[in-house]
């Protein structure tokens, strides 16, 4: 790996896009169960589960890595940043909301209708393919990031925020993983719901980059040891796990909810994972498969942006032509949308090098 990148973050961003693309290959048979159109076997239910579970941990993972990456840095010039880093993200969501409703108007034979396009354009509606809802997300946490890492780095003591920040994690993280049950399975406890409207800064998204910065940065949580970390994430699958179980089991459909950003589950999981990776790459001087880690890394935006059309275009085909069950089609979705990703996106790496970039962001 080239001397000025950071492998250990590397890996983190490989890993965090096969995670991608694992949820997105398992959702398209998973989330019909989870709204209760779909009954399967406790086996199947098991596997999906777990698959589904693990693929959710790219967002974190994502996320951790932006905190890690951008906010120990200075910005003394906050329209230059604007400039140089948010405004080419956002041409290039622009463009690929565009080719997106394009490709979905084709793909579904529906009529072309211009105000729904401007309206996704200008982020009043839904994209008409799903995985882009995390263009926003990012976009919003990019012009928070030069203030929130002011606020960071010129702070003396960041234990003075710890109160804050606990309470932040139990508005935005476990009530709402409680409300899931009082909405429905336990309805003597109401519903609570937090007032506060911290739609600027990200809400519990920005939790994520800023605990990745925590962790990179300040070591936030080297005094509990890699095995209590393990434990942790076992742990919080194994109840969140019981608790969708059991609201499926049950005829209630709200457990969609407990795979989503907001779950503590998932936030441990994320964060958990995260900090184990750190600790195993992160003073290697060599790591196995360093080049296709690389590669992957530097295409993990490309990757996210293209494999789920393919993905589309895949799934018409396995379910008109295809009678393998869903434990073949479920990694044969996952490997022909990573594989087909890598390879549209390599000549755009080694040719096309200033279509890669405004694109695909590949540097």
């Amino acid at each position: 790996m080239t001397k000025s990148r950071k492998p250990w973050l590397d890996v983190v961003r490989a890993a965090a896009i096969l995670c991608v693309v694992l949820c997105h290959s398992v959702e398209a048979f998973y989330r019909p169960v989870l709204l209760g159109q779909l009954q399967v076997s406790f086996p199947l239910w098991n596997i999906e589960n777990l698959l589904f579970t693990i693929g959710r941990i790219g967002v974190p993972l994502f996320l951790a890595t932006t905190g890690a990456l951008m906010l120990p840095r200075d910005y003394p010039d906050v329209s230059a940043f604007y400039k140089k880093s948010l405004l080419p993200l956002f041409l290039t969501t622009e463009i690929w909301i565009f080719f997106n409703y394009i490709f979905f108007c084709v793909i579904e034979h529906q009529t072309f209708n211009i105000s729904r396009l401007l309206l996704e354009m200008l982020f009043l509606k839904s994209s008409s393919l799903s995985h882009m809802w995390y263009m926003p997300v990012i976009l919003g946490c990019y012009i928070a990031l030069p203030f929130l890492s002011r606020l960071l780095q010129t702070s003396t003591n960041l234990r003075q925020y710890s109160l804050l920040y606990v309470l932040g994690i139990i508005i935005f993280f476990i009530i709402p993983t409680a409300n899931v049950f009082f909405k429905e399975a336990i309805t003597v406890i109401p519903v609570f719901r937090s007032q506060l409207d911290t739609g600027l800064w990200g809400s519990y998204y920005s939790f994520y980059i800023i605990t990745g910065y925590l962790i990179s940065k300040h070591q936030m949580l080297d005094r509990f040891k890699s095995q209590s970390l393990l434990f942790g994430i076992i742990l919080a699958f194994v109840l969140n796990s019981t608790g969708q179980y059991y609201l499926y089991s049950h005829h209630y459909y709200q457990s969609a909810f407990l795979y989503w950003y907001s779950d503590f589950a998932i936030f441990l999981i994320g964060i958990f994972t995260f900090e184990l990776l750190r600790r195993r790459y992160h003073n290697k001087a060599i790591i196995k498969f360093a080049p296709v880690i690389e590669y992957i890394s530097r295409c993990s935006f490309g990757i996210y942006i293209i494999h789920k059309p393919i993905l589309v275009v895949l799934q018409k085909y396995f379910n008109h032509f295809t009678t393998a069950s869903v434990h073949i089609q479920m990694p044969a979705l996952f490997f022909a949308s990573l594989f087909g990703s890598l390879i549209l996106l390599y000549p755009f790496k080694s040719v096309w090098k200033k279509a890669g970039v405004l694109l695909f962001h590949i540097k």
